[in-house]
């Protein structure tokens, strides 16, 4: 096993998906039969990562302590109180994480080749940003780097490919000693993507390490029922009820749900153990 730690930031709330995500963080909505948070650890765990710190919102403290008392891997909380963007909860305590980490956003799910990325962590002397290659880059900001992979520069929602296509994957390796060069202001939100690594970029402190695949982040209601249905229609949980008559086009239907005869179902998910009535037409909706 790896010595590194995984730190996940797990903060999210995924307001487009209420009332789906109303009473729960992100990282616990499920995809399919598992939270989100799992695929993340179960793809650690694969090359060789099982020791996870979460960086999740008070709000939802109660979520979260009840889900580690039924979970099977090893994870350290912490709660932010206030919110402080994606890196400042980590420098207002860098005493509680170790001298090299793992950092990554928790609430995608993610198909990247991680063992090059594991790779490249073990042997860098310096802090890295991880990069995939996208078709259409304007929704992101781009990432410049050098013949050598040192990161030159950060260029916000390109209008067209002509600087290339190259975006931060939301996977990072961070040296302590790097972070601690950062000035910032106590107790104000601080951004990896805004002002920590632009800082390291101006110093020559980040490596780029590119890699191959996909992530999903699960936000939104088309992209949540796109990543539980994956290659098919539609997705239905195993408990739920439906009768032979419903017709159902890419669509997710939960847990205990009973759906009534002759109901049409598009683009839309029915949370856990809704009943609907016969002759229903649900469309474009989250039903909870």
């Amino acid at each position: 096993m790896s010595e590194l730690k995984a730190v996940l930031l797990v903060g999210g709330e995924a307001t487009r998906l209420h009332p789906l995500s109303k009473d729960s963080p992100k990282g616990l909505l499920p995809i399919r039969e598992l939270p989100i948070i799992e695929y993340m650890f179960k793809k650690f765990l694969d090359v060789g990562v099982d020791d996870f710190i979460l960086i999740a919102a008070n709000k939802h403290r109660e979520q979260w302590e009840g889900y580690k008392k039924i979970s099977e891997y090893k994870i350290e909380i912490f709660y932010e109180e206030t919110k402080y963007d994606t890196a400042g909860f980590i420098c207002n305590n860098l005493n509680l994480f170790p001298d090299k980490f793992i950092c990554a956003n928790g609430d995608l799910l993610m198909d990247l080749n991680l063992d090059y990325f594991i790779e490249s962590a073990s042997t860098s002397r310096a802090s890295i940003l991880s990069t995939i290659q996208v078709t259409n880059p304007s929704r992101f900001g781009l990432v410049i780097y050098d013949e050598k992979n040192i990161v030159k520069e950060f260029i916000e929602k390109p209008k067209d490919i002509s600087l290339g296509n190259t975006i931060s994957a939301g996977l990072y390796f961070l040296q302590l000693e790097d972070l601690e060069r950062f000035d910032f202001i106590a107790n104000e939100p601080v951004s990896f993507e805004k002002d920590i690594f632009p800082f390291f970029s101006k110093l020559s402190l980040l490596s780029n390490c590119s890699l191959r695949g996909r992530l999903f982040d699960i936000g939104t209601r088309e992209s949540y029922i796109e990543a539980n249905c994956m290659s098919e229609n539609y997705w239905v949980h195993p408990t739920a009820i439906v009768h032979k008559t419903v017709e159902v086009k890419k669509s997710v239907i939960m847990e205990n749900s009973q759906i009534g005869e002759n109901t049409l179902i598009v683009n839309s998910i029915i949370g856990p153990n809704m009943k609907l009535e016969a002759n229903s037409i649900i469309q474009d909706e989250i039903i909870c």
